[in-house]
């Protein structure tokens, strides 16, 4: 995609910066959503649609300014640009810790490993990496939708390879197969051609830095018979370029001729000193050493310092061979001072990569117990709630329960004196009545029922119980109503009250509710004095019952 074509787009979906600035959805400008997709298509173009907003954006919300910054990063980085500076990513990084959208934040942790990569602080990289890691554990992170989710898979596939790459540079090589390994089953599971092919090859690459380039070869084969399918033909010159650097370790130099009769490889910025470090070696094998002049002279001149150990190398070599020998020693010093250069900054970075990995794994663990610490202190403040919530809820239904009771003492209170004012009232009246109550419950069968039952010291059961009931309720209509009303009463004492209005003596009642003479005179006792409190114009409980 060129210039022209990103500024059309630009000029469709500019307009929606402002709209999305007046409403709440969406969270982020059209505009950036955009710029995120051409970074994995044409990251040139995406820096180009980023920097035509770039004075909009700067005076929008710190959401949309920081998520600006961060996609220019990934934008530079997808373009291969050198990312020279850490002080902007360290700001994004900031944000997105400090409260900023948490779903940005492992996108953010991995771009610091990126530039961290980028600044050759290995370590620092790996650091970052493995806490993008942990990040894609985080539980907003497992509410995404499935888009965002396959994505975040996707992120965390490519972190994986990030660290195989580092572990590759510093010539762990295990650990870097393992992690190559991992991130090509993620990638396997998400049917991700691209991803497959392309961890094929750099296990294969790690294969070949590893001196087994038999193994590695294989590795390239199928990493060129994926991409080919695919149509990758980019990609695929690196494989095959890749390939035949094994095949010229392995002296297989007429496959290497033979794959070159009909392959150029494709070079860029990116691959470039991997192409001239093939070619250099390749011409320098076969003996056509004048052909590998000007690629090692490249790689001399401008080559990352594990390049230019190799052409001084080959340099030397080349001056011993014409006799110059002057130039040779030259070379050959130079060799050796990169050497010790180097072997210092991997034995650095070794030791350094090792450390952040162990105090990775130590902080994890650590995480891990306060997780677990924080999980049994939720239990035990749940429990504690849970505590004070049930002695809320008894001290509610006590307090409850004793207005209701003063309520009802107090109705209560008032219904006796009701009742004791009419019955005062009305005695005279009432004791024709009462006598001829007492006459009828003498004959009636209940009562017949109830002697022979003491007679024969038996307890009435429930339903002679109902017998009594009903008959007092046929005789003395009144009788039950008021008797209710006085006091809440418990069975024994309602029973022991029912039969003393029939005029059953002490002992029978005893017998009937199967408690003892004792018993049934404490009950009398504790009744008058429940109900009266000891200021009562009767006498008795038997006699206020027989009032009644």
């Amino acid at each position: 995609m060129g210039k022209g074509i990103a500024l059309s787009i630009l000029t469709i979906v500019l307009p929606f910066v402002f709209l999305s600035s007046c409403s709440d959805q969406p969270q982020y400008p059209p505009v950036l959503e955009t710029a995120d997709i051409m970074s994995y298509i044409n990251p040139d173009s995406a820096l180009i649609v980023l920097k035509n907003v770039e004075e909009e954006i700067s005076v929008s919300t710190p959401a949309v300014r920081h998520l600006y910054d961060l996609l220019t990063i990934k934008a530079q980085d997808k373009a291969h640009l050198p990312l020279t500076s850490d002080s902007l990513i360290l700001d994004v990084l900031n944000y997105y810790e400090h409260g900023g959208d948490p779903t940005k934040l492992p996108e953010a942790y991995y771009y610091a490993g990126r530039v961290f990569r980028s600044l050759g602080d290995a370590p620092q990289a790996i650091d970052y990496f493995q806490k993008a890691l942990s990040s894609l554990n985080a539980p907003d992170l497992q509410k995404l939708p499935d888009v965002d989710a396959k994505r975040n898979e996707k992120l965390k596939g490519v972190i994986l390879a990030q660290i195989g790459y580092l572990f590759r540079d510093q010539h762990l090589y295990p650990e870097s197969h393992n992690y190559l390994q991992r991130a090509f089953v993620i990638d396997s599971l998400a049917n991700d051609t691209i991803g497959m092919y392309k961890c094929m090859n750099d296990i294969g690459f790690v294969m070949q830095t590893a001196r087994d380039n038999e193994h590695a070869l294989h590795y390239f084969d199928k990493a060129a018979q994926m991409a080919e399918e695919y149509g990758d033909t980019t990609y695929l010159s690196n494989i095959i370029v890749h390939k035949c650097q094994s095949l010229v370790k392995l002296k297989k130099y007429d496959e290497v001729k033979k794959i070159l009769q009909t392959f150029q490889p494709q070079i860029t910025r990116v691959n470039k000193e991997m192409v001239y470090s093939f070619f250099g070696e390749y011409y320098w094998k076969i003996g056509e050493s004048k052909k590998a002049v000007p690629y090692f002279k490249w790689l001399y001149d401008s080559g990352s310092i594990y390049a230019r150990s190799n052409a001084t190398l080959w340099f030397s070599d080349y001056e011993t061979k014409r006799g110059n020998a002057k130039k040779a020693l030259h070379y050959m010093a130079e060799y050796s001072n990169l050497e010790i250069e180097l072997r210092k900054l991997q034995n650095e970075e070794v030791t350094a990569l090792t450390n952040s990995l162990y105090n990775y794994h130590f902080r994890e663990q650590e995480n891990m117990r306060l997780k677990k610490n924080e999980e049994v202190l939720k239990e035990r403040l749940s429990f504690l709630f849970a505590i004070v919530l049930l002695m809320l809820l008894a001290l509610f239904f006590f307090v409850r329960s004793e207005h209701d009771k003063r309520r009802y003492m107090a109705w209560r209170n008032k219904q006796l004196e009701y009742l004791l004012k009419s019955l005062q009232t009305d005695k005279e009246n009432r004791q024709n009545v009462i006598d001829l109550q007492k006459s009828n419950l003498l004959s009636s069968v209940a009562y017949q029922m109830v002697a022979q039952k003491c007679k024969e010291n038996k307890m009435l059961k429930s339903e002679d119980w109902e017998i009594v009931e009903t008959t007092l309720q046929k005789y003395a209509p009144d009788f039950l109503p008021k008797l209710k009303g006085v006091y809440d009463f418990n069975l024994v004492e309602w029973q022991a009250s029912l039969l003393m209005k029939f005029g059953f003596s002490v002992p029978e009642i005893a017998i009937a509710v199967n408690r003892s003479k004792d018993g049934i005179y404490s009950l009398r006792t504790r009744l008058f004095n429940k109900v009266f409190n000891n200021n009562s114009t009767f006498g008795s409980w038997q006699e206020f019952i027989n009032s009644l």
